[in-house]
């Protein structure tokens, strides 16, 4: 069988296309792997120390975050915010966040930050 060298580089490109869409799809897993096991480390009821960890932010902005409209919080307990709710809450608001604190980093730079 002879290939024409055109017909060649085209196969290589092919082989070397499909071998970077399947290491994109590993790493793609294994950063949801590393932020589900982060994100279910943490209790179901955040204290501001849990909230500062997920905003990657010191306490004194975690005050400005939990005074944002919207922000879930427990009615029984106060300082006490439940933690699906505030994921949920992070991800609906990202450009919420940016626009009012400028804060808030994207989930690629958070998971190299957890990674670090």
């Amino acid at each position: 069988m002879n290939l024409s060298i055109e017909e060649l580089k085209a196969e290589l490109l092919k082989a070397e296309l499909i071998d970077m869409f399947q290491q994109a799809y590993k790493q793609g897993v294994e950063d949801c792997r590393e932020s589900m096991k982060f994100e279910h480390s943490l209790p179901p009821v955040l204290r501001k120390e849990h909230v500062a960890q997920i905003f990657q932010v010191e306490l004194p902005t975690v005050e400005k975050i939990v005074r944002m409209n919207g922000f879930p919080k427990c009615h029984a307990v106060t300082a006490r915010y439940p933690r699906d709710q505030v994921l949920k809450w992070k991800d609906e608001n990202a450009m919420y966040m940016n626009e009012r604190l400028g804060i808030y980093v994207t989930h690629q730079e958070s998971l190299r930050l957890l990674r670090a």
